[in-house]
C-alpha cells in the first residue's frame, strides 16, 4: 500500500516579527499586531462550505457519487470502488464513505461527482446537472480528475487535479484521488481548535502552546 504523501495546506504563516526584548515581548507584540490587522482574524477557506455539508451530510449514512468516464478500460465496479475508497480516504479528519449505489447512500443530496480525463475543460455546473452527458477522454500520460460536490444541480465547490498515470495499478492514482478529496473537503483544523481570534497561521488551539 502507498503512503498517504504530505498534502499542501492552505494555512497562511503570519507575518513576521522581530524579537524585541526578550521571548515574553516579543510574543506580546506579535499578538497584538497580528489582532489589529484588518480581516486577517477569519480569513476565507477554499473548500470550507464543502467540508461543513460534507461533515453534516455523513451523519445519514455515505454520499451519493458518481464516477464518469473510464481512461483505463477497469471493469465498472472496480473503477466505482476504487475511486469511492480513494476518495474517502483521502479527506483529512473526517470519516466519511461514499457511494455509487444510491440506493445506499443515506440521502439523494448532497452528492459527489468525479470525472476521470474530462474531455477539454468541462464546468463544473455541467457535471453536476447532467454527468451522464460529459464527455471524457482515452487515457494519456497525464490523468486529469474534476471533483465536483453537488446540491442538487447547483456547485458546491469543484476542483481538478492532475497526476502521472501509468495505469490503474499505479499507486499515483491513488494518490491523486487523495490529494484531490483533500483539496475539495480541506482539514477545518483551525475552525475546530482555533480561538478565531488571531490570524490562521498563529491561532492558538485548545491545550496548544507555543514552542521557542
Amino acid at each position: 500500500m502507498p503512503t498517504k504523501p504530505d498534502l499542501p495546506t492552505t494555512r497562511t504563516p503570519p507575518p513576521a516579527c522581530p524579537r524585541r526584548g526578550g521571548r515574553g515581548a516579543w510574543l506580546s507584540v506579535c499578538l497584538i499586531g497580528n489582532l489589529l490587522l484588518p480581516g486577517c482574524a477569519q480569513e476565507p477557506v477554499p473548500g470550507q462550505e464543502a467540508r461543513r455539508v460534507l461533515a453534516e451530510a455523513r451523519e445519514t449514512g455515505a454520499i451519493r457519487t458518481v464516477v464518469v468516464g473510464n481512461p483505463f478500460g477497469m471493469d465498472p465496479a472496480r473503477r466505482d470502488a476504487l475511486v469511492s475508497e480513494a476518495m474517502a480516504e483521502g479527506v483529512p479528519g473526517l470519516e466519511v464513505r461514499f457511494t455509487t449505489y444510491p440506493d445506499q447512500a443515506g440521502a439523494p443530496e448532497p452528492h459527489l461527482v468525479v470525472v476521470l480525463n474530462p474531455a477539454g475543460d468541462l464546468p463544473p455546473p455541467a457535471a453536476c446537472r447532467a454527468p451522464e452527458t460529459v464527455r471524457t477522454a482515452p487515457a494519456s500520460e497525464t490523468l486529469r480528475v474534476l471533483a465536483a460536490f453537488c446540491q442538487g444541480d447547483q456547485v458546491i465547490d469543484a476542483v481538478r487535479e492532475e497526476e502521472r498515470v501509468a495505469g490503474p495499478t499505479d499507486h499515483n492514482f491513488q494518490r491523486l484521488l487523495w490529494r484531490t478529496a483533500a483539496a475539495l473537503f480541506p482539514d477545518d483544523y483551525w475552525d475546530n481548535y482555533g480561538f478565531g481570534i488571531l490570524p490562521r497561521g498563529i491561532d492558538l488551539g485548545i491545550g496548544g502552546s507555543f514552542g521557542f
